[in-house]
């Protein structure tokens, strides 16, 4: 699976990096990403990206 490089936050109930449909838009998307590499690591390069553009720096 080849994960988007161009995410959409706008659905809640879709993984924005792969499309893939979500049970659940907050848990399901976490164990969404236990399950799936791709968008695990879609997920961390996006946060690295946008990390410092907010105030307080999260550091997961």
């Amino acid at each position: 699976m080849s994960v988007n490089t161009t995410t959409n936050w706008a659905d809640p109930a879709t993984c924005p990096f792969c499309g893939g449909d979500l049970p659940d838009p907050g848990a399901g998307f976490v164990d969404h990403l236990g399950e799936s590499p791709d968008c695990e690591s879609g997920f961390e390069i996006w946060r690295e990206n946008v990390a410092g553009d907010v105030a307080g720096e999260w550091s997961g």
